[in-house]
């Protein structure tokens, strides 16, 4: 089993309790590893993945229940569980600690393309939440949470007040 780490686009519903994000972006460019996996090489059907803390098969963190493998790269949805460790990562990841997505695979078939691999059928195993991605590119884009939404209700209930002051 290889170990894969990429990020992108990651964003967390702190109220939902769900985070979500692109796993493995199919840009065609390789990873530190020399890598590339592009669309149509994940063939068998997915339907839900261990989420864990950086590959580590102790520290599941909750469950990706939405699997898909959409044209900007290897779309994953899940929800945490209610442990402190899960609490912790979701609060890391609001902070900007942790910002990457890795998944582990194993490779049935591949070719050569100078000095990269270019993996055509792999089988995923999981999907980590990381803290370094392996991919340059590949980085937490927004993240989504409560307190930002409250903030903004509060901003438009004093803006309301003002008006209705005013008026």
């Amino acid at each position: 089993m290889e170990h894969i780490r990429i990020a992108a686009d990651l964003h967390v519903n702190e109220k939902a309790n769900t985070v979500e994000g692109i796993a493995w972006p199919y840009n065609g460019k390789p990873d530190r590893a020399g890598d590339i996996i592009n669309k149509g090489a994940i063939r068998s059907a997915v339907t839900e993945l261990p989420m864990l803390l950086e590959h580590k098969t102790q520290q599941l963190i909750g469950l990706w229940t939405q699997i898909e493998d959409r044209n900007e790269g290897l779309y994953v949805r899940g929800h945490f569980n209610e442990t402190i460790l899960a609490k912790g990562v979701r609060s890391q990841i609001l902070t900007g600690r942790r910002n990457g997505l890795s998944i582990a695979f194993r490779e049935k078939s591949a070719r050569r393309n100078g000095r990269y691999k270019v993996i055509t059928d792999l089988e995923v195993f999981e999907c980590s939440i990381c803290e370094s991605p392996m991919n340059p590119d590949s980085r937490l884009t927004r993240v989504k949470t409560l307190d930002q939404a409250e903030a903004l209700a509060a901003a438009i209930k004093r803006a309301a007040v003002a008006l209705n002051l005013k008026g």
